[in-house]
């Protein structure tokens, strides 16, 4: 199926968001660093209790010798909890914005009078900073967790890498690999507006080093997208052929069944 153009009719910038160059991404987020230290100072305060009430219980261990011994240990379940409950208040943040406004994809005024912007801004604010948090974490399925956690829809079979994914609107199938410094954009600025547009990527999927997808492509099952490679907004590449290119173009047929599951 190929993906559903309606959102790009009726507008004067049809034909220049179709064949726009990817080359930003970035919006002014100045405005909410407030919320950082609101995450910030939910997260440490109960991580702190937590401790002091082990602390207390378990006291008679906590020699100057045993918390020497137990320190790097310590310090990670300190760093451990602190994104547990970062993720626990971003979560109810994001449930409550929900609430007061439903996300929904379209073109919008980059203007905070717009709520679309406004309220698109708020959650990939929130999003980002969690985000950010977990990739210091080793364990890659803590990073699909936390993306699950923020409404994203991605496997645990899924290999990330060391990938960016926008905040909003994208579908991840099983068994896809994002290559290292690949940018998954499910949103757009250009000009005065801001582009909205859910990125579907089926099972098989693999997306190369660097490349670049952008809001509104499908990627079909099995498709693979050559390193470096960038995709136009509401492109669709085909299932199991290789595409490569910038924009990224049909060039082989894949000859190999792409399912890791079947024998």
């Amino acid at each position: 199926m190929k993906p559903n153009e309606n959102l790009m009719e009726n507008t004067d910038y049809d034909t220049g968001i179709r064949s726009i160059i990817v080359t930003n991404n970035s919006l002014n987020e100045n405005w909410f660093s407030w919320i950082y230290i609101i995450l910030i100072w939910l997260s440490v305060f109960p991580t702190i209790l937590l401790f002091q009430f082990f602390f207390n219980l378990f006291s008679i261990w906590f020699t100057p010798i045993g918390v020497m011994c137990f320190l790097p240990i310590l310090i990670v379940l300190y760093f451990g909890l602190f994104l547990v409950f970062l993720l626990f208040f971003s979560k109810l943040l994001l449930i409550l914005i929900n609430l007061i406004h439903r996300p929904r994809e379209g073109i919008f005024k980059r203007n905070f009078r717009d709520k679309d912007y406004l309220f698109f801004i708020l959650r990939k604010t929130i999003k980002k900073f969690v985000l950010k948090a977990y990739n210091y974490f080793p364990l890659p399925w803590v990073k699909i967790f936390a993306l699950k956690i923020c409404n994203i829809k991605v496997s645990y079979n899924t290999g990330l890498l060391d990938s960016y994914i926008d905040s909003d609107f994208v579908e991840i199938g099983e068994n896809t690999i994002l290559g290292e410094g690949s940018i998954i954009m499910s949103s757009m600025i250009f000009g005065d507006f801001l582009l909205l547009k859910k990125v579907i990527l089926k099972d098989g999927c693999t997306i190369g080093a660097f490349s670049v997808i952008s809001p509104g492509t499908i990627v079909g099952e099995g498709a693979i997208l050559g390193m470096g490679s960038y995709t136009q907004v509401n492109q669709y590449l085909e299932p199991k052929i290789i595409h490569f290119g910038r924009p990224a173009k049909k060039k082989k047929k894949i000859d190999y069944d792409f399912n890791l599951d079947k024998k």
